[in-house]
């Protein structure tokens, strides 16, 4: 497995072109908005974290309820998956315990990510407990663009409650514990385009996986027997694509939140105003 910077065009084995600064025994969140969205986008960065001696974090906010393709189903299909997601997640390294379902109803996490949680109450502060709790270092979520609208959540909870898990506020959810960096997957829709660019690279960072790798991610799909006619899809299509140079790509977004205002510019070129 091959990490790579596409911005300073640098690949190599070292996990630290992914997560800057990396130490062993970091805890990493995948925020995963339906149970297969993280294995579909993000299934070899979690098999990289476990491989560089960190603890993979899976937290499943909607809870599957409209993923059944037949009525008698219905009733079923929540038990269901939550079985599939452990399975398929073991697969990828995942323990039991670094499991979380926020069980939240399909097409409904958007009006649960402002704090006062009309959909879910208090899902701000459970989310931001369980990072402070589980001393969570780098957070990976689903993109916001044009994907789904539960993914679109996903992402805004990622960088409107996240960054709140190392600031000392809320004092009884738990020790502030601060988040070294973030990162967007892509599920099956690309990212938005980046400043001044409509078109070609859209992310900065990626993962280029082997086939061991590849077929670990396939394992954990299948084990998804409920949503098979879809995984089956995107298998034969959807994972063909990731081809490329004789591995399999994954790409993401380097999310930068909170950046340091350079007021150096600003400075010089106030030099140069003149005065009305």
């Amino acid at each position: 497995m091959e990490f790579i910077d596409f911005a300073s065009l640098r690949r190599g084995p070292l996990i630290d072109l992914i997560f800057p600064g990396w130490a062993q025994g970091e805890n990493v969140a995948f925020y995963s908005p339906h149970d297969d969205d993280a294995a579909l986008g993000a299934g070899y960065l979690i098999q990289a974290v476990v491989e560089n001696g960190g603890h993979p974090v899976l937290l499943i906010f909607c809870r599957g309820d409209a993923g059944y393709s037949t009525p008698e189903a219905k009733r079923t299909i929540v038990a269901t998956r939550k079985k599939e997601a452990a399975r398929a997640y073991g697969e990828l390294g995942v323990e039991k315990a670094g499991l979380f379902f926020f069980d939240v109803p399909d097409f409904a996490l958007m009006a649960c990510v402002d704090r006062t949680g009309r959909g879910e109450a208090h899902l701000f502060d459970r989310l931001v407990a369980l990072l402070r709790k589980r001393e969570i270092s780098r957070i990976v979520f689903s993109s916001g663009h044009f994907e789904h609208w539960d993914h679109t959540a996903t992402y805004d909870l990622g960088i409107y409650t996240s960054p709140q898990a190392g600031d000392p506020i809320l004092a009884d959810l738990g020790r502030p514990f601060p988040i070294k960096s973030y990162l967007a997957y892509s599920v099956w829709a690309d990212f938005e385009p980046l400043p001044g660019r409509n078109k070609g690279i859209r992310a900065e960072k990626g993962i280029l996986a082997d086939e061991r790798h590849e077929t670990a991610v396939r394992k954990a799909l299948e084990a998804f027997v409920s949503q098979g006619e879809i995984m089956a899809k995107t298998v034969a299509v959807h994972r063909r694509k990731r081809r490329a140079a004789g591995g399999y790509l994954e790409i993401y977004k380097d999310i930068k939140l909170r950046a340091a205002v350079d007021y150096e510019p600003y400075a010089a070129r106030l030099k140069k105003c003149r005065k009305a």
